[in-house]
């Protein structure tokens, strides 16, 4: 605890910004002022009689140079309460930084040490490793990797034990597969303060989402095609590369298609929360109007970067809205998509296995 403290002051030294701080850094060098323009006086009895010391370096009255010391100590001291104060809501917030490690055997930066120091609260590490069974990207064993998540809310939940709602946030980033992202998007949730980030391959750094909106959103297609009596879609949302229609129909010959394509999509397009949380919204909205219509099963197919797989996970409400099974892309594959989870919503307790 003790180290703790320690620690977190320096941070709020170095890095933070708060009023208890503004305090003593505006106290300190008024109090250099006027220590030298302080009236000191002392007497020591002596033998020979009291031996008087004083100093008055600017020539003021006594009265005037103390009444301004003290102010600028009080100032000085309420600012010190307010960073301890500080430091000790920081100690009993708490920050649950989630990494799911799933596409290559490599042993890069930690999500927790990219946290940014505006996040509040205790770091807990908590790592997802579905990399066993793994060969150069393709996971060969995926229901090794979903009873690894499955076992996460359990975890989660003795991590949060005790704890007040307002005081816990998550930091939620991963290298895995597309289905594997979503599941544990929708694990987390969207009910407490999460914060996504993603990995830069470029820049080989883990990233805030802390671009500029460009604006550009969701193009929908297929959905008024939708017949009434229809309860199964394949929903295929396009956010980096291509969703081909000959892919899906290997395995999903005569569900209704209903698109998603983003506007000017790249690799690179999505370091915006605010743009990550319109397409969210689109995305939930298309789900929503899917649902009304008497659909109960969607079959998703999504190509996207991780953050946006995350996102789109913690979005998806698990009571409301339809089943839905995520299909995984293997290009080497000839049936495209060997296998798919079932996710937890809709009265699914458990994710499920699809294989084909």
């Amino acid at each position: 605890m003790l180290k703790y403290f320690f620690r977190s002051l320096i941070d709020w030294v170095f890095r933070r910004r708060s009023v208890g701080l503004t305090l003593v850094r505006i106290g300190v060098p008024l109090l250099g002022i006027v220590l030298f323009g302080l009236t000191v006086g002392v007497s020591i009895p002596t033998a020979n009689g009291p031996f008087v010391f004083s100093w008055d370096s600017s020539g003021s009255s006594a009265e005037l140079s103390w009444g301004v010391f003290g102010v600028v100590t009080l100032i000085i001291l309420l600012g010190v309460a307010l960073i301890i104060r500080d430091i000790r809501r920081e100690d009993r917030e708490k920050v649950i930084v989630i990494e799911a490690r799933g596409l290559r055997d490599w042993q890069g930066e930690a999500l927790e040490r990219a946290v940014p120091t505006s996040v509040r609260g205790r770091r807990e590490q908590v790592m997802i490793d579905v990399r066993q069974g793994l060969v150069d990207g393709q996971i060969v064993s995926p229901e090794t990797a979903i009873r690894r998540l499955s076992s996460l809310p359990e975890d989660i939940a003795r991590r949060c034990d005790g704890l007040d709602r307002a005081d816990l946030s998550f930091v939620v980033g991963g290298l895995a597969p597309v289905p594997l992202l979503f599941l544990l998007g929708v694990i987390v949730d969207d009910e407490s303060q999460t914060l996504i980030m993603d990995w830069d391959r470029q820049r080989r750094i883990w990233r805030p989402l802390d671009e500029e909106d460009d604006g550009k959103r969701f193009a929908v297609a297929g959905l008024d095609a939708l017949t009434p009596g229809t309860t199964r879609v394949a929903l295929c949302v396009s956010a980096s590369y291509d969703v081909l229609e000959a892919d899906v129909r290997l395995v999903e010959p005569t569900a209704p298609i209903i698109r998603l394509v983003l506007d000017s999509r790249s690799t690179a397009s999505h370091w915006s929360e605010q743009k990550q949380q319109q397409l969210a919204q689109q995305f939930l909205d298309i789900v929503m109007s899917i649902a009304r219509q008497g659909v109960t099963d969607i079959a998703l197919f999504l190509a996207a970067p991780a953050s946006i797989s995350l996102r789109l996970g913690t979005v998806y409400d698990k009571r409301n809205l339809p089943r839905l099974e995520l299909n995984q892309f293997e290009q080497a594959d000839p049936k495209k998509y060997p296998w798919a989870v079932r996710m937890p919503v809709a009265g699914v307790t458990q994710a499920q296995l699809i294989q084909r």
